[in-house]
């Protein structure tokens, strides 16, 4: 089937919306919104809004009575602000793994730890990740290694501690999970609050698609992930189980859990767990929530009741 939908200009994307059923008060507003975020992108948030296609049929793309287009924008916006404060979470977890993982393999094994081979459990990813950055040092502009390569003729990489900044969180995942000693990686695993060893490799494989999104503005709110977070024993009490209904465990609620739980850990005063709740509660309807994973009783759970300052 040949795609032939047409281009629309701004008045006609208003119009379009119009005759499905939104109310759009002032056409002109609409249209400096539509200039600045796009038609495709806010139209993913119209669906909550729309009739449900009945059984075997597609979307008719009608809205509900009483739709307003503001109602949809403040979706929009409040998607754009849980982004945010997620990725202040996962800066800090990023950060703090570098930080550790670094300094285990480091004081354990030398400053240019990630170029020995022997310390990581399959070789062939090892070569293809040392290659990766090898490849990354040679053309950067970064003033760290710019100044190693004035300065330095062996080894041909800067030291752990340096090259980690360059990783990205999927990059800085792999490695991890590719390093053999358990005890540097348990120490980075004690400074999140995680119990093991496997538990710490899955929380950064299971945030990398969170950041991914996060950072290209995805939409975050009512997306359901391939990936689901290890269900932490200890935490059974905060999380959704894998076997919750509506597969809550693939949505959003997890992840906020776990980070809200790091958090706590890697800095106590912060206010990150109460700013997120008032976010969730001030901005969203509780069917919205819902949408997200989020279990009725959410608030009362003990993740969610940790108490602290700002930070």
């Amino acid at each position: 089937m040949r795609y032939e939908k047409p281009a629309l200009t701004l008045g006609q994307q208003v119009q379009r919306w119009c005759d499905r059923g939104l109310e759009v008060p002032d056409a002109t507003r609409a249209q400096v919104y539509l200039n600045a975020i796009g038609y495709y992108r806010l139209s993913a948030y119209c669906l909550p809004f729309e009739h449900a296609a009945a059984a075997g049929l597609p979307r008719d793309h009608q809205f509900k009575p009483g739709t307003r287009f503001d109602d949809m924008l403040a979706l929009y916006v409040f998607d754009r602000k849980l982004r945010l404060v997620v990725m202040e979470a996962i800066e800090r977890v990023e950060v703090a793994v570098r930080t550790g993982w670094a300094h285990e393999l480091a004081i354990r094994h030398g400053p240019h730890a990630q170029m020995n081979p022997s310390l990581f459990k399959n070789p062939w990813d090892h070569a293809r990740d040392l290659a990766r950055i090898a490849t990354d040092m040679q053309g950067s502009a970064e003033t760290f290694v710019e100044h190693y390569r004035r300065t330095y003729t062996e080894p041909y990489l800067p030291p752990l501690w340096a090259v980690v900044e360059t990783m990205s969180l999927g990059t800085l995942s792999r490695w991890v999970k590719n390093t053999r000693d358990n005890d540097a990686k348990m120490a980075v695993a004690r400074t999140l609050g995680l119990p093991t060893v496997d538990v710490l490799e899955s929380v950064l494989h299971g945030l990398t698609p969170v950041r991914n999104v996060c950072a290209h503005h995805g939409r975050l709110w009512n997306r359901r992930f391939a990936l689901t977070l290890p269900y932490i024993k200890r935490h059974r009490e905060s999380l959704a189980a894998p076997d919750a209904p509506s597969h809550q465990a693939h949505h959003v609620y997890n992840y906020l859990t776990v980070l809200a739980l790091m958090m706590a850990r890697l800095s106590p005063g912060s206010g990150w767990r109460a700013r997120t709740s008032d976010l969730l509660c001030s901005a969203l309807p509780p069917h919205f929530i819902a949408t997200m994973g989020f279990p009725p009783d959410w608030q009362q759970r003990p993740a969610w009741q940790q108490k602290g300052g700002e930070a």
